[in-house]
């Protein structure tokens, strides 16, 4: 947490960190971060005349010990979930499953991450029944290295399958480098990252492609530029990334995305987020033309030169400054759901 002093307090600054355990109950985290926020403010505590009025304690005797970790700094998580719905002439279901093992330490990170996704529908239109299902899954892992404050290296491993991408399998392992022009020591506070790395991908399709091919191996290159920057008056979050495949110049894919949050004054926020995509590489559309439903319930992967999303919000809160009494009668009754816009 970084405590930015304000007015009379402008000179005084610190950072203090926090560090919950994987396995933290929300209520466990909570009186984390209420502790630390405590020792934070009392450096600007200590020179008001409250002063006086403050008493420090120390709750228990610690004597120093060396840090025993049976799991080696790895943590593991699996997960399970499933969705049914239907009415009298339609049906949906979802399954997926996900399994994850990390280990993260100022020195190395290794993450490991499985997914797997299958979906199908079913319709009763005009007395036919039209079925349609996709399923998806993928193996991603990591391993980065750091090599001083400023500069790192890795390399990703991804295994893919995706009836909706047309690929039977991908395996891509990618070498990368990294450059943060700031210190990894204030990433909470600002980073300007680049990031470069090649990719050398081993694709099976499904179908034949638009191109009369049912497999290919080909090399790949992309170079991106990211920056975060936590400051009072708001946050930015931006990222630049241009790629492309060797054997063919022309097929690249140059992505931008980013959100900037404004605290315009006390109150009032304004939010902008968003992506856009120009689309030259899609080496994997399935030749041929698709059916109506594939298309309408996306199915499958459609040509595209480009696709884009753009979200902006301006919120103002006013009222009593007082009201933060928490009262759970009837719970969130009245009070509608993100899904009711959906």
């Amino acid at each position: 947490m970084a405590f930015i002093g304000r007015g009379a307090y402008e000179t005084i600054n610190s950072t203090l960190v926090y560090a919950s355990g994987k396995t933290n109950t929300e209520d466990e985290v909570r009186r984390g971060y209420v502790q630390v926020l405590k020792m934070g403010l009392m450096h600007y505590a200590s020179r008001t005349p409250i002063c006086s009025l403050i008493d420090i304690g120390f709750r228990r005797t610690v004597k120093p010990t060396d840090v025993i970790d049976p799991w080696k700094f790895w943590v593991f998580s699996l997960g399970l979930g499933g969705d049914l719905r239907g009415e009298s002439q339609a049906k949906n279901s979802m399954f997926y499953a996900n399994f994850s093992a990390n280990k993260v330490t100022p020195d190395i990170k290794l993450r490991l991450g499985l997914t797997g996704w299958f979906e199908n529908s079913s319709f009763d239109y005009d007395g036919k029944v039209i079925d349609s299902s996709s399923e998806s899954g993928s193996i991603n892992a990591l391993v980065v290295k750091s090599l001083s404050d400023h500069w790192s290296a890795g390399a990703l491993l991804s295994v893919e399958t995706s009836t909706y991408s047309n690929l039977k399998s991908r395996i891509t392992p990618s070498p990368a480098l990294e450059y943060n022009l700031f210190p990894y020591a204030e990433s909470t506070r600002r980073q300007l990252r680049f990031l470069y790395r090649v990719g050398y991908e081993m694709t099976r399709y499904r179908d034949m492609t638009i191109y009369d091919k049912m497999k290919e191996n080909l090399l790949s290159e992309a170079l991106s530029a990211t920056i975060e920057v936590n400051e009072p008056w708001g946050t930015i979050e931006a990222s630049l990334e241009g790629s492309h495949y060797f054997h063919d110049f022309k097929k690249n894919r140059l992505e931008f995305g980013g959100e900037v949050s404004f605290r315009i004054f006390k109150g009032l926020s304004l939010e902008i987020d968003g992506r856009y995509e120009r689309v030259r590489d899609q080496l994997a559309l399935a030749k041929g033309n698709l059916s109506l439903d594939e298309i309408l319930l996306r199915r499958r992967e459609l040509a595209t030169d480009y696709n884009y999303f753009v979200f902006l919000s301006l919120s103002y809160t006013f009222g009593s400054i007082y009201s933060n009494v928490v009262n759970p009668r009837f719970g969130d009754w009245g009070v509608p759901h993100m899904e009711e816009y959906d």
